[in-house]
């Protein structure tokens, strides 16, 4: 998700929503079928589309290496491809983390912090998986 905002905020407003669905359906790979090389080959005609208006840009998505970091939920069965994909379910723990520790001023011993870091994680792990 960070990668595809990057990019969108670098294109043009006229050309923005083709391209972000161009973009989209290159990442967008959460059927059983899906695969790296099915990846490749849609990154491939985006890249080919608009690289005459965004070659500087696109270059990375060349990149095999540099892509197959972004790809890492593929390896995984459906049902959590999309939990590892977005970064949403991490931000809210670190969220509800912050909320949990700001509140206290100071912590007597480094171990009562971790204490209770690892009941706010406990919880969330309990009510979110």
């Amino acid at each position: 998700m960070h990668l595809q905002r990057s990019i969108l905020n670098k294109i043009r407003p006229r050309d923005k929503e083709e391209f972000a669905n161009d973009l989209k359906a290159g990442f967008n790979n959460f059927d059983k079928d899906s695969s790296k090389e099915e990846v490749f080959k849609k990154l491939g005609r985006l890249v080919e589309k608009w690289s005459r208006a965004y070659g500087k840009l696109l270059y990375k998505l060349t990149d095999e290496e540099f892509i197959l970091d972004y790809l890492t939920y593929i390896d995984y069965p459906i049902e959590v491809r999309r939990m590892i994909y977005t970064t949403n379910s991490i931000e809210n723990l670190n969220r509800q983390i912050r909320k949990v520790t700001k509140t206290k001023v100071t912590f007597d011993k480094e171990s009562k912090l971790l204490d209770l870091i690892f009941m706010v994680i406990k919880d969330f792990e309990t009510n979110n998986w």
